[in-house]
Formats: structure tokens, sequence, C-alpha cells
């Protein structure tokens, strides 16, 4: 399966977006394109154990039978700003 979650705007100062729901995956592989404004804060929680991200960051997480949730926060409280896309391509069975 593909999922692309594409970019979002973000209003000024908004936080506890939630981008992806706490979502459980046998066999997964994360990417977070870097396409998106620095000033987005992403929270990605593996598992209970969070790690931070910035929306002009790219990543990949590889995941095997783990829970994944991903928050976003707009930390300019003047502008609203771009979160990255993520693609998320995962094997079920």
């Amino acid at each position: 399966n593909k999922q692309v979650i594409s970019k979002q705007s973000i209003a000024a100062g908004a936080t506890g977006v939630s981008l992806l729901p706490s979502t459980i995956y046998k066999f997964a592989i994360i990417l977070f394109h870097g396409d998106g404004d620095a000033q987005i804060k992403l929270t990605v929680t593996v598992n209970g154990t969070p790690v931070t991200l910035y929306g002009n960051e790219q990543a990949i997480e590889l995941l095997a039978n783990q829970t994944i949730s991903v928050v976003a926060d707009n930390t300019d409280t003047t502008a609203a700003r771009n979160t990255p896309t993520i693609e998320i391509l995962s094997l079920s069975w």
C-alpha cells in the first residue's frame, strides 16, 4: 500500500496538528521529503518514543510491528507554514 500525506498549511502558532494518527504497521518505510518549512516541528512517536524532525529535514523510518504517529507544530507565531510531504509504503499480510 502507498499512502501520501500531502503538504499542509499550518496556521501561525498552531500546535498539536495530527498528520498521522497512531497507526500500527506490520512493515513500512516512511519517507519525510524535507519539502516543508523549517519552522514546522514534527513529533514522530514510534512505540511511545518521540523523535523531533523539522519540515525541511529529510528522513527515512523503517517500521516492523510498530506503532507510529506524527504531530506538527508551527513554531512561527506570525505566519502560516507548510508541513513536508510524508510518504508511507507498507506491506500487510
